[in-house]
């Protein structure tokens, strides 16, 4: 697992972190989930992969498909902890212990050290594959998330 993906491939695993960064940055308001959004994440994936010249031209071009003004550094996290769930005695609520003192990560050792060209090339011949790979780890960050949406109200 690289990057909280299921994946061994790093570039594989780079591409997927991108793509889902960029979405969950997205403006939930302008760009909603229907049935074929999908299907428009993939062929916006696609065809920026197709015209950019590196990773940061990628995130440039992806980011107005998908309704996305900025990225927010929660979601570029590079560093997935594992999930430790604790239960308040006093109320009986979970908590998630520790986690909030760590610094705040943008991309930038990763796309320094990154192997643009080899990234791109996934993302274009293997877009399918980046997709899912940023879909299951969806999947499996929806029990947490109303937490997610309890701490974008607690920021905003």
């Amino acid at each position: 697992m690289i990057y909280g993906f299921s994946t061994s491939d790093e570039n594989a695993a780079l591409g997927a972190l991108l793509v889902y960064g960029v979405w969950r940055s997205r403006d939930p308001k302008r760009f909603k989930i229907t049935p074929d959004c999908w299907g428009i994440v993939e062929r916006a994936a696609k065809a920026s992969a197709k015209r950019a010249r590196d990773l940061y031209d990628f995130i440039e071009k992806l980011k107005p498909k998908l309704a996305c003004s900025t990225l927010h550094p929660r979601w570029m996290k590079t560093e997935v902890e594992t999930v430790t769930m604790l239960v308040n005695r006093e109320t009986g609520e979970l908590y998630s212990p520790g986690g909030q003192a760590n610094r705040r990560q943008f991309w930038t050792e990763e796309l320094e050290s990154a192997d643009h060209r080899a990234v791109l090339g996934l993302l274009y011949q293997q877009t399918a594959r980046i997709i899912a790979l940023v879909r299951d780890r969806l999947e499996r960050e929806k029990p947490f998330e109303a937490q997610f949406n309890t701490m974008e109200e607690e920021e905003a």
